[in-house]
């Protein structure tokens, strides 16, 4: 395996390039030189390499059982004799006492070879730098026909000289199919084209410059190989290349980094700030936290120092939550990205790391500020093969369990569920048993009397192997195994509504996802179910046939046996009033998506409703984000809240479509309504399900917003009509929903002895 770091010019002609080789399980390959080879197989440059030791090789994903620190390797590939055409890098190292040639085959996540950029016009050429699956590293050189001279920006507008011996003018060019060629006023003398761009020239975000020649054709502009920071006139009009070399007239408010400082703390921005408006602030938003910022400037330089901290719903300051963020500067509905100059290098992809959490600022696809924020495992503990050694530790130890349970929800991602409520129960009897929970980073909150350990640590892989009850409610870790005198327990999460496990359209298509569900299978004890209903489905779609254990739903206990007083406490923690409507969205996702739909307009149900609402939006764990902002005065996105079971208690109505808390949230008795306006897709071709909404769903099935919000004019209407369905779904899925389920449940599972 032959993997790229970085690859960069040096200076014109030469790249700088750098990585590492090794053949999985065995040493480390001694890589001698680099070769530059032509499409005909002739050599086009060659480079020695200097080797040099740094542990960075072990800590990306790679060979799980041996370490390649000292497979680091750096060269300096000079290209001043290659003209045109196509080379190939390929690194000559040492096998089995004999030379071989091996292309690179990967670049780790979040390495700056994930963004190679082109050389710029030197000597009427630009070379870009690209990777193929195939072959690698490549790199392709081709004359250009006009070149970026000089951009400078005065006021409103762009200055602008092109080189283009042939040209007779300038235009700008959208990329979507059909774009008209928008001619700019030019003057043409000696081979240079110079033109004054204005925000009414150029009314897209982003344009191609492209000079005009005259047989019609055109031919892009590329910027030259000495030119590197962007220029930027007022009202955000500014020019940048891409990583081709072209370059691109943008339009529009911008925050343009050209300065960075990251710690462990914080991450500082230097950069300048053109046409936001007076209201616009910046937004670090991820999948499991959100900061924002409000802007030093409104205009010009500014510097903005962004906390890698964020202040939690339940008022405490925790670490950021692992996770890659982006950046926006938002008014309003309207957000724009956060840009990174080109010519940024340092400190973009360099770990700061503390005991409390590592971070890191990423370039993102059109140069894109991403943070990305990691739990603080040692180094010793956060590689492929630092892992790979602590399991082999863990499953050839001989330690016996104790009196310990660990818990573990969502992958470490929270600490509530079903093993909250069996937490509780057992320090309400005053177990001695020891409660330890995996957390995925240290944003997560234990509960009271219980303990985090980072999931993947030396400590947690020491716990997974001296617990005497392990609860889970997805997945089991991949390396766990089950020790005599221990108990697993598998409570899910959730009552199937949509297909699971051998149900689902494709079932058995990903043969090493359906290996690791049978392997995770397999070492359950016992798996929980709230109802008939789960017990039949669970066993057959996973192939069990343990104890199927039906006590009800410990993570319903708290809906059961909930008061006025608590639903109080609840809205105040979330900062609602008494006297407002509370409307919770809670849709699911749909497969294959990789941001949430939002089917409901909040901002159509606030306006229709004609009374104080609030709107509580809540994604799915699966999903990275909206589709579009969720945000204004009367709707809060509460994906993040730690605590669902919270936010049933808050709400007055429930809007939702296929997920399963359609079975959590009847414990309440509150009315129900299903917005699946692509009912027909999931049911009969995406998903399928294994109820009939329409036929016996607790609440009415709409297809629009304008009809959730007549329901929600009348809900005491709706819960009449509905009364009798809604008698029966509570007894057919809530039969032992009562608040007392953790109780039967550690009676059952929990051996006290």
């Amino acid at each position: 395996m032959v993997v790229l770091e970085r690859a960069s010019w040096a200076r014109a002609g030469t790249i700088a390039v750098r990585g590492w080789a090794y053949v999985e399980g065995a040493d480390a390959l001694a890589v001698d030189s680099l070769l530059a080879v032509g499409a005909g197989g002739e050599v086009v440059a060659t480079a020695a390499v200097t080797r040099v030791h740094d542990e960075i090789a072990d800590l990306h994903p790679g060979d799980k059982r041996s370490s390649h620190a000292n497979a680091v390797f750096e060269a300096e590939l000079d290209l001043g004799t290659w003209r045109r055409g196509r080379i190939v890098v390929d690194v000559v190292a040492r096998e089995g006492g004999r030379l071989v040639r091996r292309p690179f085959a990967t670049r780790p996540p979040g390495a700056p070879a994930r963004h190679l950029r082109a050389s710029g016009v030197a000597e009427g050429s630009n070379t870009r730098l690209t990777w193929s699956k195939t072959d690698g590293l490549v790199l392709v050189r081709a004359s250009v026909t006009a070149a970026l001279a000089r951009v400078e920006g005065d006021a409103g507008a762009l200055v602008v000289e092109v080189e283009a011996r042939s040209a007779d003018g300038l235009a700008l060019l959208g990329e979507a199919p059909g774009s008209v060629l928008r001619r700019i006023e030019s003057v043409v003398e000696k081979g240079v084209v110079r033109a004054r761009i204005t925000v009414e020239e150029a009314p897209s975000a982003r344009q191609v410059l492209v000079a005009t020649l005259p047989d019609g054709s055109t031919a892009r502009v590329l910027r030259r190989a000495e030119q590197r920071a962007a220029a930027i006139a007022d009202g955000g009009l500014r020019v940048a290349s891409r990583a081709s070399g072209v370059t691109e007239i943008r339009c529009g408010a911008v925050l343009a980094v050209s300065e960075l400082d990251v710690t462990a703390s914080r991450v500082t921005i230097v950069g300048r700030v053109e046409g936001l408006p007076a209201d616009a602030v910046l937004e670090v938003r991820g999948p499991r936290g959100r900061v924002q910022v409000d802007l030093a400037a409104r205009s010009g330089e500014t510097v903005l120092t962004i906390p890698t901290s964020v202040c939690g719903w339940l008022g405490t300051n925790i670490p950021l939550p692992a996770g890659r963020y982006q950046l926006w500067v938002v008014s309003g509905k309207e957000e724009v990205p956060v840009e990174l100059a080109e010519d940024l290098l340092e400190p973009v992809g360099v770990w700061a790391g503390s005991d409390v959490l590592r971070v890191r600022v990423l370039r993102g696809q059109g140069d894109r500020m991403l943070i990305e924020s990691a739990a603080p495992l040692a180094d010793d503990e956060r590689s492929d093969r630092a892992q790979a050694v602590l399991e082999h530790r863990y499953a050839t130890s001989t330690s016996q369990p104790r009196r310990l349970a660990y818990f573990e929800c969502y992958y470490g991602t929270s600490a509530t569920d079903s093993a909250r409520a069996i937490h509780d129960e057992l320090r309400r009897r005053g177990s001695d048993l020891e409660l330890v929970w995996g957390v995925a980073d240290l944003s997560v909150a234990v509960p009271e009397g219980g303990r985090g350990v980072l999931r993947g640590s030396r400590e947690w892989w020491e716990v997974l192997a001296q617990a005497r009850f392990l609860t889970f409610n997805a997945g089991l870790p991949y390396g766990l195994r089950r020790r005599s005198g221990q108990t697993v327990v598998q409570t899910w999460h959730g009552t199937p509504f949509k297909r699971l496990g051998s149900d689902r359209p494709g079932f058995g298509q990903d043969r090493q996802g359906s290996a690791a569900t049978a392997a995770s299978v397999a070492r359950w004890d016992a798996l929980l179910a709230g109802n008939p209903h789960s017990a039949d489905v669970f066993g057959r779609v996973w192939g069990y046939d343990g104890p199927i254990v039906q006590l009800g739903y410990p993570r319903n206990d708290a809906l059961a046996g909930a008061d006025a007083a608590e639903v109080a406490r609840v809205r105040r923690a979330l900062g609602i009033e008494d006297d407002r409507l509370v409307v919770l969205y809670v849709p699911t996702w749909r497969d294959g998506n990789r941001v949430m739909d939002q089917f409901l307009d909040t901002d159509e149900v606030v306006r229709g409703l004609g009374r104080k609402v609030t709107v509580l939006v809540r994604g799915h764990m699966n999903i990275s984000g909206w589709a579009t902002r969720i945000g204004g005065r009367d709707v809060l996105d509460v994906t993040g809240y730690p605590e669902i079971n919270d936010l049933f208690l808050a709400a007055d109505v429930a809007v939702t479509d296929y997920s399963s808390i359609m079975f959590d949230y009847s414990v309440t008795g509150k009315p129900l309504v299903f917005l699946a306006p692509d009912l027909d897709d999931y049911r009969d071709r995406r998903r399928g399900t294994y109820l009939d909404l329409e036929e016996s769903g607790p609440g009415p099935v709409v297809r629009s917003t304008a009809a959730v919000v007549r329901v929600l004019r009348d809900l005491e209407t709706t819960q009449t009509q509905f009364a009798a369905r809604y008698a029966a779904w509570r007894a057919a899925y809530n039969p032992l929903d009562d608040g007392r389920a953790a109780a039967r449940v550690v009676d059952a599972l929990y051996d006290e002895r």
